[in-house]
């Protein structure tokens, strides 16, 4: 019998060595999704509206310019856009610091 309880133990210790390794795999595995969701979905998405901001301001100078009237850069339409860019680049800086502590929190596993 103490073959068959040592044969046991051991089994159950390598089980339990197989569910912490996959554990480890399946947090990292989250950890990489999560990254990459921010990297490629939220900051793809806020510098494609940030270009777009930029295409309506170029808009609006093109046509201010054409049409002879004076560029005003304190134009609410101007200054909104402008704000809009900058806030969402505070953004896409704020993600790329939730990237690195996911990437730090990554490695510490």
């Amino acid at each position: 019998m103490p073959l068959m309880d040592e044969l046991r133990k051991k089994t159950e210790e390598s089980l339990k060595t197989l569910k912490e390794v996959a554990e480890d795999i399946a947090h990292n595995l989250e950890i990489k999704a999560k990254i990459t969701k921010k990297k490629y979905v939220d900051i793809g998405r806020l510098k494609k509206a940030i270009n777009d901001a930029y295409a309506e301001i170029g808009e609006y100078v093109y046509d201010q310019y054409f049409s002879g009237k004076p560029l005003d850069m304190e134009t609410p339409f101007i200054k909104e856009r402008v704000e809009d860019v900058s806030r969402m680049k505070k953004r896409i800086r704020e993600i790329e610091e939730e990237i690195e502590a996911l990437r730090k929190m990554q490695g510490s596993t």
